[in-house]
């Protein structure tokens, strides 16, 4: 566990019931909105405070068996999400501990379902990092873990969390298999299918934007292209920082494709998104853009780029 600092007002004997559970669920909610909205460094330490002083606490409490797996569960969730909020700053080291906690919590809860999504964030991680044989890894002992009667909608996503690691091997085989498997699977889910909460989220925007990083990886920048550009049309603005790394994505492509001018005003977008964001990842996403820039530095367009950029502050 982390370590704590203070007391709480909990005692190691306090009953736990539906409502505390609930009410951690509520919590997580609000902070996953803020993270995809504002990035990890917004509120992560106030999630942080929040798990030391209210959440873990009550793993100490008194629970029927029912209740404690529900509270294990919603626990490993606020875990997991500490990590991935440490993750978007690049506390990387800080980041694996919490996922590793959060893995321990979910087989606590019982439920295999989460501990292969926490793997997923694992593997995601990975592929961040350039680690892309060990996100392949993580990816499959997520598939092992979870079982091939997982609904469609998971299996999608388990499939494309796969794939982007086999891309950033330059695999391109391995990678547009996985790949197909996933548009094969989503094409397959049905609304009326019983969906675990955690893969809800995953739709087309998503599969569109696993599809444009990946291609991007295997420098195939026209189906890069299309499908960064498929993912911003589905895309809710409320993912703001997703829809911020597919715009990347597209003006990657698009610089990959020739289209020099196109690529330096999505690039200065993206940009302009990253200085409002607290998130690391956001910000090394833009600079990895600038950096494949350096070859045209007198051309018009990057000096325009790059003026709007100095503007920012």
């Amino acid at each position: 566990m982390v370590p704590r600092q203070r007391q709480t007002d909990r005692g190691p004997g306090q009953r736990v019931g539906a409502g505390d559970v609930a009410a951690l669920r509520s919590v997580g909610e609000l902070f996953r909105t803020l993270d995809h909205t504002y990035g990890g460094g917004h509120a992560r330490q106030a999630l942080v405070r929040y798990l030391e002083h209210e959440a873990e606490p009550m793993l100490r409490g008194t629970y029927g068996e029912t209740t404690g797996r529900r509270l294990f569960a919603a626990v490993a969730e606020l875990t997991r999400l500490a990590g991935w909020t440490s993750y978007d700053i690049a506390a990387h080291g800080l980041a694996q501990r919490y996922f590793v906690q959060a893995l321990r919590l979910a087989q606590a809860a019982g439920d295999r379902g989460y501990g292969a999504y926490v793997l997923l964030t694992m593997s995601r991680q990975a592929v961040y990092l350039g680690h892309g044989r060990e996100a392949v890894q993580l990816a499959r002992v997520a598939q092992q873990g979870i079982g091939s009667a997982a609904p469609s909608l998971v299996q999608a996503l388990l499939h494309a969390v796969e794939a982007r690691g086999h891309a950033v091997l330059g695999e391109a085989r391995s990678a547009t298999a996985a790949l197909t498997r996933a548009e094969h699977a989503l094409e397959s889910a049905r609304p009326g299918d019983e969906v675990p909460h955690w893969a809800r989220g995953f739709d087309e925007a998503q599969l569109a934007d696993e599809l444009g990083h990946c291609h991007r990886d295997l420098q195939q920048y026209r189906a890069a292209a299309q499908h960064a550009e498929r993912s911003l049309e589905l895309r809710p603005p409320a993912y703001a920082r997703s829809r911020l790394f597919c715009r990347v994505v597209l003006a990657s492509a698009r610089l990959g494709l020739g289209e020099l001018e196109q690529a330096c005003r999505l690039g200065a977008e993206a940009a302009q998104q990253a200085a409002e964001m607290r998130s690391v990842r956001a910000t090394e996403y833009v600079r990895a853009f600038e950096r494949s820039l350096e070859p045209f530095r007198d051309a018009v367009a990057v000096r325009g780029y790059r003026d709007r950029v100095a503007a920012l502050g």
